[in-house]
Formats: structure tokens, C-alpha cells, sequence
């Protein structure tokens, strides 16, 4: 076994692999770890690695199989937790400085309580950004996350170490969260796969209508299989439902748009990648409809600012002295919030309401949509997204979805002419969560990127 090999394994062959016994929870932490030591200083994407830890919860795992008596089909299986997701023992710093030393976990957020309880084995926390208000890498409690691609380009953001990690074989899922596009956005940078499901169908902590847990893999194909272990009620999320696959194997009616009216615009790398996917998925589903709805107005701008009212927030909780760590260009976007008062919010609330509105029309007359993940293919690791004074600008096609509350997984489409990829987007109505990742599976098995001679994922990062 090595790391090209067991990057290469799916979900179910590494779970058939443990069950016939020839491979062995201790042999792949052996190998993930000595991965991590490898890249890990280029790739930056881990913290508070459980290397001690971690081998000793493998050797129990495999003593478990010999036994057989696994604690579930994902005993002894290495995945890896986003720095805002709580586990007893594990370190928080939401990506900034501003919380000093961090806050060490006394309680496990349910993403993190349903995997500790079925064996799987947390390698450790993810990079991601201050106050996870980028769709960057850049940290300052952790330094930048590079992208394995090319370590000059950005992974995206929030959940940027997770991303980074899997490309490299890091693990076989990394439980992300998504506000903005925050799982779907580094996985489309970072050539992956990603789900942020209906609201509610994966618990998380604190509970939140717009928030989602989520996870990240190499392929769709396992993402259904994290999320059924993840999914279910929890006294901790108010907002939470157990998955349904309920009408899973139904025929959909399919829309495209590479346009919603409003953001930037979307690059012919890009474009030509979506016309690529589009004609794909039309030999799956038949004819796709042409979808040129727009909302007469920037949907974008109401969740921007409620954005920045959740950075103000956090900013001025903190102690003074830390908080001149804060990016200055972070600042300088959230900093008006301070001044804002009820008028303000309201209208930022009605705005928000009309954005949601829009979203359902966009889905009025088709089951699924597929979209682009972001205008832009990437840019440059330093920068906190695109725009400068708006680091979430190019959000156009991930954030609405997340005031909706409508399921959305990311896939890689394919690549730019510099070897970076292009995620594109799958978007469904609420609660149809199970035949949207059976097509977001089919679809990434039509396009047939990875394998067969043709791209492997870089395990070896690329300069």
C-alpha cells in the first residue's frame, strides 16, 4: 500500500478491503500520516495532528475486524474535522489570531460525535480562514493552505485545509461547513467532490439556517454514504432531519445556467468548461433546459452584508489587544456593520428574503440545476477571493443556496489550460438531497476524469 494507491480507493473498496482483511486500519493511518509528514509543511493544512492518538485507535480498530466486530463499515477509517467543528480535545481557532492560544473542545458537535461513534479516526483540525469570511486559505492563527494543484494558487475557502488534505490523500472525507460555498468552493478549486445538503440534514453546532455541515471527498460516489452516517436528528440542532432516499432513482428534469444577471463575469475557462458538462449530463437525462432567469437586482449584496454583520460580531467580542490581527483588508469590509442599526438590518433581512425568492424560481420548472461553482477558475493564494473589498464577491452561484436551505454538491468538470480545475454545480429542491447525489455520481462517472491514464490527484503537490 501506498499513497497513490489508497488515494485511488473509493469509500466501499477500502470498507471491502477491511472487511476481507487485506488491508488493515493500521497500515493505511500508517501510510495517511506518513503522507501528512510529506506534505504537510507544503500544503499547510493540517493542525493538532493526533499522530499518538490515531495509531493507537487503529491498532483498536484492527483488533476490532480481527474480532469482527467493527464498530461500523467506517471503523478504522481516517477523515479529518474543519478547526470550526468542536471535538472534545481539539483545539478551535475559527482561522484567527483574535482568539489567542484558541479554545480547547470539552464537547463533540454531532458530526464529530456520529464518526468518533462509528470508529472512524480524526487525524486531526483543517486549516481555514479568519472568522471563515474568505473563500481563501489564509489564516492567521495558521499561516496560508496552498494548494496541492499549484502551491502559488489559492484552495478556496472556508473549509480550505480540508480540500487540500483530500487532493493529497489526506483521509477519505473531510467534514467541512458551509456558509457561502464554503465546502463547495475549495472543492471545486482543489479538483474534489463536496455536498452541502438540504438545512438540517447533517446536525451541526450551533444551529443555524444558513450554516451547514458537510463533507468533502475525492469522489461524488461516497459522498452519500458520509452523509447517511451523518444525517439524523439531534438535540443540539433544532433545525435537524434525517436524510430521505425516498424517490432516489427518479427521472429528473434538468436546467442550465452559466448567468444569473449579477457578479462577475464568468471567465471563457470556465464557460467552456460548463458547455463541456452540460453536454454530458444531456446524455444522461435527455434534453436540458435552458434556464435565463434573473432577479432584476444583485441577490449577492443582502447576504454580503449579513456576512458582514456576523464579522463585526466576532470581531468586536474579542479582547482589544488581539484584535489589530485580523486581516486589515477583512476589516476594512466588515468595519461599516458597526455602524448599522435596525433599519439597516431589516433591509439587509428583506433583501435576503427576495434572494430566496429567486432561488425558487430558479428551480419553479426543473427538479435539478446545474451552474457553474464560481465564475472564476482561481486566484492567487495570498488573496482573501477576487475582489479585493469584497472577498466573497465571486460567491454568485454557492451562497444563494445556502439562504434557501436547497441541497447542492460541487464536482470537478474538468481543468484550465494551466492544469487547474473547475468545479461545477448541481442544485436541487429541498429535500430531494438522494437523487441529487445519485445524478452529481452518475454525471462525475460520465465525465470519467480521474483513473484510467488520465489525471491522478496530486499526491505529489505541484509546484
Amino acid at each position: 500500500m501506498d499513497i497513490k494507491t489508497l488515494s485511488h480507493m473509493s469509500l466501499r473498496e477500502l470498507q471491502a478491503a477491511y472487511a476481507d482483511k487485506c488491508l488493515s486500519p493500521v497500515e493505511v493511518i500508517h501510510v495517511t500520516l506518513a503522507q501528512n509528514d510529506a506534505v504537510g509543511n507544503k500544503i499547510n493544512a493540517l493542525y493538532g495532528v493526533r499522530d499518538r492518538e490515531a495509531r493507537a485507535e487503529a491498532n483498536a480498530s484492527q483488533e476490532r475486524y480481527a474480532a469482527g466486530k467493527p464498530l461500523s463499515a467506517f471503523d478504522g477509517v481516517p477523515v479529518t474535522l474543519k478547526d470550526s467543528v468542536n471535538a472534545i480535545g481539539m483545539y478551535w481557532h475559527h482561522g484567527s489570531a483574535i482568539h489567542g492560544e484558541g479554545v480547547i473542545g470539552t464537547i463533540d458537535s454531532p458530526p464529530a460525535a456520529r464518526l468518533k461513534k462509528a470508529g472512524a479516526i480524526i487525524l486531526g483540525k483543517t486549516i481555514m480562514p479568519d472568522f471563515g469570511l474568505s473563500a481563501s486559505g489564509v489564516s492567521t492563527s495558521h499561516g496560508i493552505v496552498h494548494n496541492p494543484w499549484g502551491l502559488s494558487w489559492s484552495t478556496g475557502g472556508s473549509s480550505a485545509g480540508g480540500a487540500a488534505s483530500i487532493a493529497t490523500g489526506i483521509g477519505m472525507m473531510s467534514v467541512g461547513s458551509d456558509i457561502a460555498g464554503s465546502v463547495r468552493l475549495p472543492a471545486s478549486h482543489c479538483g474534489l467532490a463536496a455536498f452541502k445538503p438540504t438545512q438540517g440534514i447533517i446536525p451541526h453546532a450551533p444551529a443555524s439556517n444558513v450554516r451547514s455541515a458537510g463533507p468533502i471527498t475525492r469522489r461524488a460516489a461516497d459522498l452519500e454514504a458520509w452523509t447517511k452516517l451523518l444525517t439524523g436528528p439531534d438535540t443540539a440542532d433544532r433545525y435537524s432531519m434525517r436524510y430521505c432516499d425516498a424517490n432516489r432513482d427518479r427521472k429528473l428534469s434538468v436546467g442550465a445556467t452559466a448567468d444569473f444577471g449579477f457578479g462577475p463575469s464568468t471567465e471563457p475557462a470556465v464557460k467552456a468548461c460548463f458547455e463541456n458538462v452540460k453536454a454530458a449530463l444531456e446524455e444522461l437525462v435527455g434534453n436540458i433546459q435552458c434556464v435565463s432567469k434573473t432577479p432584476g437586482f444583485n441577490a449577492y449584496l443582502p447576504i454580503d452584508d449579513s456576512l458582514k454583520l456576523r464579522g463585526w460580531a466576532e470581531y468586536s467580542s474579542a479582547s482589544d489587544e488581539l484584535r489589530d490581527l485580523v486581516p486589515q483588508a477583512l476589516y476594512a469590509w466588515f468595519r461599516e456593520a458597526e455602524d448599522w442599526g435596525g433599519a439597516k438590518i431589516r433591509e439587509v433581512e428583506c433583501g435576503i428574503e427576495k434572494s430566496i425568492a429567486y432561488c425558487v424560481d430558479l428551480l419553479a420548472d426543473v427538479d435539478v440545476l446545474l451552474t457553474p461553482v464560481m465564475p472564476v477558475v482561481n486566484f492567487p493564494v495570498e488573496d482573501l477571493g477576487v475582489d479585493p473589498l469584497m472577498p466573497l464577491r465571486h460567491t454568485t452561484f454557492t451562497a444563494l443556496f445556502n439562504q434557501s436551505g436547497n441541497p447542492a454538491v460541487s464536482i470537478c468538470g474538468g481543468f484550465d489550460d494551466r492544469g487547474l480545475p473547475i468545479g461545477m454545480q448541481l442544485v436541487a429542491k429541498r429535500l430531494d438531497d438522494a437523487a441529487l447525489l445519485k445524478l452529481a455520481t452518475d454525471l462525475e462517472f460520465k465525465l470519467n476524469i480521474f483513473g484510467d491514464g488520465k489525471r491522478d490527484w496530486p499526491v505529489t503537490p505541484m509546484a
